[in-house]
């Protein structure tokens, strides 16, 4: 009985320990796909000298093919799908499940860990958001 009790106590332990790790790995894969698409917008506006057409949600924009991963296309980590917004040249992550909690360690390591400012923000009633540079 004591043995159980001391499982029951590691596990107890253990599992909030794993729940963070979890969190930050989904965090990490999230702001690498950031960076990823980021990238693509960026060497498109660098070799035509603008930003592409704004494109429909979960689909590559017009005259991205080769520049983005097929994961533009895919559900993010976290839930949602993104979307290029075009002229104001901002990628959108729409209808994802994450918390805010979660969402401010993408921030902490796109930008500055707030996401009221900077190039990494929450829209409310829109999604969070990465400004192309």
């Amino acid at each position: 009985m004591i043995v159980v009790v001391i499982i029951g106590i590691l596990a107890a332990l253990g599992i909030p320990a794993l729940q963070r790790v979890h969190e930050r790995s989904l965090a990490t894969r999230l702001a690498n796909d950031f960076r990823q698409f980021e990238s693509g917008f960026q060497r498109y506006a660098l070799e035509s000298g603008q930003w592409p057409a704004a494109g429909a949600m979960a689909t590559i924009p017009v005259g991205m093919i080769g520049y983005l991963p097929e994961s533009f296309t895919n559900a993010s980590p976290l839930g949602g799908n993104y979307q290029w917004s075009g002229p104001s040249h901002v990628i959108v992550l729409l209808g994802s499940n994450a918390t805010d909690a979660i969402m401010q360690r993408v921030d902490a390591i796109l930008d500055d860990g707030d996401l009221t400012t900077g190039d990494f923000q929450k829209k409310a009633g829109v999604g969070y958001y990465l400004m192309a540079h």
